[in-house]
């Protein structure tokens, strides 16, 4: 759906922009063309986007210590529980402990995750969040993610980062307490419904409770250079460490709290 959604977004402006140049014809002929260069970006995307974070892939094969095969097991069995086909994975050399997820359900998903994931959760904790990541391949959220990362990367190397900036930080206006509304709302139902579905499939909750709280507190001690100039990956990784900086100062308020009392609310829910 969303692709086919960027399709008909591109489908429709190139055709306008078409039909005020020359009529239907070049309409029609822009129409294709976007149509090609929108399927082409959508298979280039992943490739781009990895080689520009020097990610490596990542195999029980090619795992070069232990946690790093039981992740990949861990995950693939988690794949079998949920119906799903083996996604693939991809390791950034970075301490700053981040996980996120692009692609669709099946042979195009894939699992992105750093070596700071490794040394912050335990072996439980990550499978946690790597169910969390396929709980949104799953939901279809992570089909045009890395057209869009790829985008956000392109635009950056040409100068466009205040922008992006701009773009991604857009609760800068209103208060604290509005911020807080349309966080909690709006950005972070698909997490909640991730959160959730990772829950499930590891059939604890504390353990993705658990795991989010250390993931909030690694990224806010940790350097954020990794991500700097792509926004866009902060609102992707399973905590996000903007979100986390701001925990900081309103913890009674932050988008992590409300995710940790969801998760909460589904415990005593199956408990009861």
């Amino acid at each position: 759906m969303a692709l086919l959604k960027v399709n008909l977004f591109a489908v429709f402006l190139s055709a306008g922009l078409g039909w005020l140049i020359g009529g239907p014809v070049i309409a029609g002929l822009l129409a294709v063309l976007a149509v090609l260069v929108v399927l082409i970006w959508y298979n280039a995307a992943p490739e781009f986007v990895l080689k520009h974070l020097k990610a490596h892939t990542l195999t029980e094969a090619s795992a070069g210590n232990m946690m790093h095969r039981l992740f990949v097991g861990d995950t693939n069995r988690l794949c079998m529980s949920a119906g799903m086909s083996r996604t693939r994975f991809s390791i950034i050399d970075t301490p700053l402990p981040m996980a996120f997820s692009m692609g669709a359900s099946g042979s195009s998903g894939r699992v992105i995750v750093t070596t700071g994931l490794f040394k912050t959760l335990t072996r439980l904790e990550i499978a946690a969040v790597t169910a969390h990541e396929l709980g949104h391949i799953k939901a279809g959220e992570r089909v045009t993610t890395a057209m869009s990362l790829g985008m956000s990367i392109m635009a950056t190397k040409l100068g466009l980062r205040g922008l992006l900036r701009f773009v991604s930080m857009g609760r800068l206006f209103g208060d604290a307490e509005s911020q807080l509304t349309r966080l909690s709302k709006k950005v972070l139902r698909p997490d909640c419904r991730a959160d959730a579905f990772a829950a499930q499939l590891c059939k604890d909750s504390a353990i993705m409770t658990s795991a989010l709280q250390k993931l909030e507190h690694g990224v806010r001690s940790s350097n954020l250079s990794a991500i700097e100039g792509l926004p866009m990956i902060a609102r992707l990784a399973t905590v996000n460490p903007r979100d986390a900086i701001y925990a900081s100062s309103h913890p009674e308020k932050s988008p992590m709290a409300h995710r940790v009392a969801e998760l909460k609310r589904l415990s005593f829910a199956k408990a009861a």
